[in-house]
């Protein structure tokens, strides 16, 4: 069994400290059970906090619904449908993914589209939007058919869509005879996985792991692309990127891992790229700049959720995954891989029992990744930082010569800890927590091998 490595240093803190734990505790709530199995518990104090007698609430004043200084503009975009059969139509729906806005627009009396459209070329407009705002267009098909992709996630600025003012969407409905997995949308109504292990193998076949649906994405086209990992130069990354957990430089065709869901404390809403917390498997190339990943992200420009997220360089665009709901505590298992039948790198979510979810496909330009990861990435551009509750990651495989082995100290690996986040590494390197200084206190670890 191997020795827990980084406890020592960080986690014997002393009794000094705790009232730094207690105004942490009660800003992050209650400690989380992930799927790391682990018992988390924070500092108590013995000093009870007296009561504070009730006091009368003032009456809340409601806010008005548009900001005075709100600007207005119009909106037009070319849409395209293709794949349905016959005379067969499709629901395009356009929403707001705020709802402030959503109150903004319907005192303003303005009703966003909903509409029927066949296939072919079609014109969408409104006769105003508010700058600045984030909007969410969807299609609905035929239930059978799968949508590539389901929707997109656009910024609207003075009447253009922000970074693709020229941006054609266009939707693909593709029926049953062509789809080469069906729809994840309708296959998990039906299905049920068999259990999964809790052992941990140290070698696993790949071809024991099957793909059997795929999943439908929304692609982000009006925020700007992630930078990918470099080497530090001159002792700092890129501005505003901070890494934390292990990356190997052992050659592989794959990573995979699991981590546990936690809320990062990012202020909604904000900016389109100006803060991001993501949990994700990682490779790339000896040049650094082609890449897939895929994990859970919470992003300051959506709602305070967390999302399944897939991004690679081909595409260059976020890529988010809206039917799967997360919450704090919930396990993400994902991979990354180059699949020799498909001739291209392929990202997955893990749907259990040996069997997963296709999230997305892309030709990297190589087959064996120089380096793989699997960690946390936090951005902040204004260099505020998220404080991080907790997170355990207690699954990591390195795909090599077509078998899954565990990641362990038999390869070569760097443990990242960039300030102010930190890494308690349990087993090397698959069993481990990040976090921000002095959020939990791990007590027990169950199931330990």
């Amino acid at each position: 069994m191997q020795r827990l490595l980084h406890v020592n240093s960080r986690l014997l803190v002393s009794l000094t400290l705790s009232v730094l734990a207690i105004v942490l505790a009660v800003a992050f709530g209650s400690p989380e059970r992930g799927a790391a199995g682990l018992t988390t518990q924070a500092f108590q104090s013995p000093i009870k906090t007296p009561t504070p007698l009730p006091s009368p609430s003032p009456s809340p004043t409601p806010p008005a619904a548009c900001p005075p200084q709100t600007r207005w503009g119009k909106f037009a975009v070319n849409v395209d449908v293709e794949g349905l059969p016959g005379a067969e139509r499709a629901m395009l729906r356009l929403q707001s993914i705020s709802e402030d806005i959503a109150a903004c627009l319907a005192t303003r009396g303005v009703t966003l589209l909903e509409m029927a459209f066949g296939n072919g070329s079609h014109r969408i407009q409104s006769p105003e939007l508010p700058d600045g705002a984030y909007y969410k267009l969807t299609v609905q098909g035929p239930p059978s058919h799968f949508r590539d992709p389901a929707g997109y996630l656009f910024q609207v600025q003075d009447g253009q869509i922000v970074r693709r003012p020229d941006f054609v969407f266009r939707f693909r409905l593709v029926p049953p005879p062509q789809q080469t997995l069906p729809p994840c949308r309708e296959f998990e109504k039906r299905f049920t996985p068999p259990p999964t292990s809790t052992e941990r193998e140290q070698v696993i076949p790949a071809e024991s792991q099957r793909d059997v649906c795929w999943a439908e994405r929304t692609i982000d086209i009006s925020s700007p692309p992630k930078q990918p990992e470099r080497p530090r130069e001159a002792g700092a990354l890129s501005a505003g990127y901070h890494y934390v957990g292990p990356v190997t430089y052992q050659d592989n065709q794959g990573v995979w891992g699991r981590n546990t869901v936690v809320n990062p404390n990012i202020p909604h809403p904000g900016p389109a790229g100006n803060r991001f917390v993501v949990e994700r498997v990682y490779a790339n190339d000896a040049s650094w700049a082609h890449w897939m990943e895929a994990g859970w992200a919470e992003v300051s420009w959506r709602d305070e959720r967390q999302y399944i997220y897939e991004f690679d360089s081909v595409n260059d665009d976020w890529v988010f995954f809206d039917e799967y709901v997360l919450t704090p505590g919930s396990a993400v298992e994902t991979d990354v891989q180059y699949d020799p039948g498909l001739g291209r790198w392929k990202a997955r979510y893990y749907l259990g029992g040996g069997y997963w979810r296709v999230l997305a496909t892309a030709n990297l330009g190589f087959i064996t990744a120089d380096r793989g990861y699997n960690r946390g990435e936090v951005y902040t551009a204004d260099g505020v930082h998220p404080i991080l509750p907790l997170s355990g990651f207690d699954t990591g495989y390195l795909l090599i010569d077509g078998v899954w082995r565990l990641w362990t100290n038999s390869y070569d690996t760097d443990v990242n800890e960039d300030d102010p986040y930190q890494v308690d590494m349990l087993y090397q390197y698959y069993r481990f927590n990040i976090h921000s200084p002095m959020v939990f206190i791990p007590l027990v670890l169950n199931n330990a091998q």
